[in-house]
């Protein structure tokens, strides 16, 4: 097999992302190609990226994860595009390892690794596909881990590796959150799988990929709101995603009345937060999915 490296382009999109991305540019496999897209980053993370021999696409205001990764991986030409958060750490064998997964299983539209977290702890990164999540149950300490490498219907896009052929493209309807739920849904819809690979081990910070403000958590939370109806009325329709708005007012409104009672404001803020993001998605012309 030649050198993965060689087959492969990293794209990353970042926003402010100097501090994580120093360590993601430092950990890259010798040979890796990278592109990063910068959204309107003010903290010198471009020119970090240049210095790095990173090629950068600036963009001049914020366009999003989703437009972010379209922009990169429109300017690759390897046969692989990796998928990286800034704040993940991928090495060398674990590059292999995804490469070699890809060409074993040629019906696999994305690829995935195990996650850790920043503590060395595996993470489950793989899920059930929406709508079907929410009705499990969320308690995952009984489910086994597995060995080797086997089909999800949802893989956390931290880290995930796509065949430039087959053209996927993230929808640019979601700003932030869910597109990653999108993208493996689209790979599915098109009768391919989803593939997560236990031996290609990669660290994810998590949640570190732009510093922390209390901006930028009600900025997140807001796009997960949002997102979450945007998801649903692409795939379920728009009178489920209204009736799921409807109940996340409830849900949002009620929780902020309750924190503000109790004087959490952290969690208050979230909710509020979310209450914004779900009224964004019910005033948008059209609801569009």
């Amino acid at each position: 097999m030649p050198d993965a490296a060689t087959r492969v382009t990293a794209v990353t999109v970042t926003h402010n992302s100097a501090a994580a991305l120093k360590g993601l540019l430092d950990a890259l496999p010798p040979g890796l190609r990278a592109i990063i897209v910068d959204n309107a980053s003010t903290d010198g993370g471009p020119a970090l990226a240049e210095v790095a021999g990173a090629t950068v696409i600036r963009s001049p205001r914020n366009l999003g994860f989703g437009v972010g990764c379209n922009l990169g991986m429109a300017a690759i030409r390897t046969e692989f595009v990796l998928l990286l958060n800034p704040d993940a750490r991928i090495g060398a064998e674990a590059l292999e390892a995804l490469v070699r997964a890809a060409d074993e299983f040629p019906e696999a539209a994305i690829v995935a690794p195990a996650l850790l977290d920043s503590s060395g702890a595996p993470v489950r990164s793989w899920d059930a596909a929406q709508p079907r999540r929410p009705r499990l149950i969320r308690c995952r300490d009984a489910e086994p881990w597995p060995s080797g490498p086997f089909c999800a219907d949802y893989v956390q896009g931290a880290a995930m590796l796509l065949r430039r052929a087959d053209g996927l493209r993230f929808d640019e309807a979601f700003f932030l959150f869910y597109e990653d739920d999108d993208l493996c849904t689209q790979a599915r819809c098109l009768g391919r799988s989803v593939v997560v690979v236990p031996g290609a081990v990669v660290t994810h910070a998590g949640g570190r990929s732009s510093r922390p403000s209390p901006r930028i958590h009600w900025r997140k939370a807001q796009h997960m709101a949002f997102s979450r109806l945007v998801y649903a009325a692409k795939y379920q329709g728009k009178r489920a995603a209204a009736r799921q708005a409807a109940a996340r007012l409830l849900h949002h409104g009620g929780k902020a009345l309750g924190h503000a009672v109790t004087l959490r404001r952290g969690k208050l803020w979230t909710d509020l937060a979310g209450l914004a993001g779900t009224v964004r998605w019910i005033a948008r012309p059209g609801r569009e999915g």
